[in-house]
């Protein structure tokens, strides 16, 4: 690795289990994957546990842990790295953010959307924040900012300069429980919006659940009577007439500035943005845009990746995701072949002798379960002084039987670091 950089591609839930439609393969394993069973076959593959076997990650803490910092001991929850993304956390007062979701509720018929079927364009997206924040007036001394992005999802955050408030509060989201900072999916979610409660007897937190109830039912307000689903109901599509809540938080994490060296993060997250501020780190916001296919972004993120002078460059791609979460194991082993030949292939092309290429994932998004889970990510690492075992392709099980020295992924780092600080000695 000497005078190299080292290259990390995060393949967000890519992971998955042995699915009867893929003839009991994992989407990995179904794929055509040439490039990446060439990088398997000139390095060291390892199945990575992300955070703890019974603890799902999300992108952020999965995206903490690749960098180095263990989740299990630094995460504060996603809504306070989220909110310092956006640029939310207000250094006076006392701050707490949210994830959001915008959703379809139909009380009538009890028919809860907790995504509105994905199909929110960024324009209804942007007129709908805009409405709410023009009409929801909270008491108390209680302000709130609010963004949304990528159709349904989207950042709150509260503050006051007067009694505090708290992140010890629950989800309104069926779709999560919270375990300590983690927010965790609910395998069969009830089919109902909840009302938030304080998760201790404390009186900011009971506070707070009072503040998201009453901001909860005057955003649904605004929303339904919105132009934006008039227009949609008489379409027939489902009015994004709810906000969902969950994984708030009120500390920021503490972490020490990264030690790999310059770090660059590519990613698609106000949360990455927020981790990326905390550890030093720059950030690039890189995500397909409107009217652009996964192929044309990956034509013009590669070479930007391969230009990039930083010790370190990591890169969050989106593509096997949302088919994990939607049950569609084709669609993901397509996913993942575009980014074997369109990012994997020009980057082993493209990288120098000296650099080093780090292929993995954030978490896994089994396509039968649609949400996260905690299994354990296949990872593959070749470069200069990088130990060369048996594996010939990419995939869980034969990441399995490799010989990555690294078993979570917080080690992944440090032993990647040491690598290089050992060939440079050797050099």
């Amino acid at each position: 690795m000497a005078d190299g950089r080292i290259v990390i591609i995060a393949l967000c839930g890519g992971a998955d289990r042995p699915i009867g439609a893929l003839g009991g393969r994992t989407p990995f394993e179904a794929a055509a994957t040439p490039h990446l069973d060439d990088v398997a076959r000139r390095g060291v593959s390892g199945l990575l546990e992300v955070i703890a076997p019974d603890v799902p990650p999300e992108s952020d803490s999965g995206t903490m842990a690749l960098l180095g910092y263990d989740p299990v001991r630094h995460y504060t929850g996603r809504g306070p790295l989220e909110g310092l993304g956006m640029g939310f956390w207000s250094a006076g007062g006392t701050p707490v953010a949210f994830r959001i979701n915008f959703a379809s509720w139909n009380p009538q018929t009890g028919q809860l959307d907790r995504r509105t079927s994905r199909d929110l364009t960024d324009a209804d997206l942007a007129v709908l924040v805009a409405e709410i924040v023009a009409d929801v007036r909270l008491g108390d001394g209680v302000r709130f900012e609010l963004t949304g992005f990528g159709r349904h999802r989207g950042i709150l955050a509260f503050s006051s300069s007067g009694l505090p408030l708290s992140g010890r509060v629950s989800n309104t989201d069926p779709g999560f429980s919270n375990v300590g900072a983690f927010g965790i999916p609910v395998k069969t979610p009830e089919n109902h919006p909840l009302p938030s409660r304080a998760l201790v007897d404390d009186p900011a937190a009971h506070r707070t659940a009072a503040v998201v109830n009453e901001f909860v039912a005057a955003s649904a307000e605004v929303l339904q009577r919105s132009e934006v689903n008039r227009r949609r109901a008489a379409q027939g599509r489902r009015p994004a007439n709810l906000l969902l809540i969950r994984d708030g938080g009120d500390t920021l994490p503490t972490l020490a500035p990264f030690a790999g060296g310059s770090l660059r993060m590519y990613g698609q997250v106000p949360a990455e943005r927020g981790l990326a501020s905390l550890i030093g780190a720059d950030f690039v916001t890189a995500r397909t845009g409107p009217g652009q296919t996964d192929v044309e972004f990956y034509a013009e993120l590669v070479p930007r990746l391969l230009a990039d002078p930083s010790d370190v460059v990591f890169a969050h791609l989106k593509g096997p995701d949302e088919p994990g979460h939607d049950g569609q194991p084709e669609a993901k082993t397509a996913a993942i072949e575009e980014i074997d030949e369109h990012v994997v292939g020009p980057l082993v092309a493209g990288l120098g002798a000296a650099d080093t290429l780090v292929v993995t994932c954030d978490h896994a998004t089994p396509c039968e379960l649609g949400i996260h889970s905690p299994d354990r990510v296949p990872t593959v690492v070749a470069g200069p002084g990088v130990p060369v075992d048996d594996v010939v392709s990419f995939g869980e099980r034969d990441a399995r039987r490799g010989g990555l020295p690294a078993r979570r992924a917080s080690e992944l780092m440090p032993w990647l670091t040491a690598a290089r600080a050992a060939d440079l000695r050797v050099g």
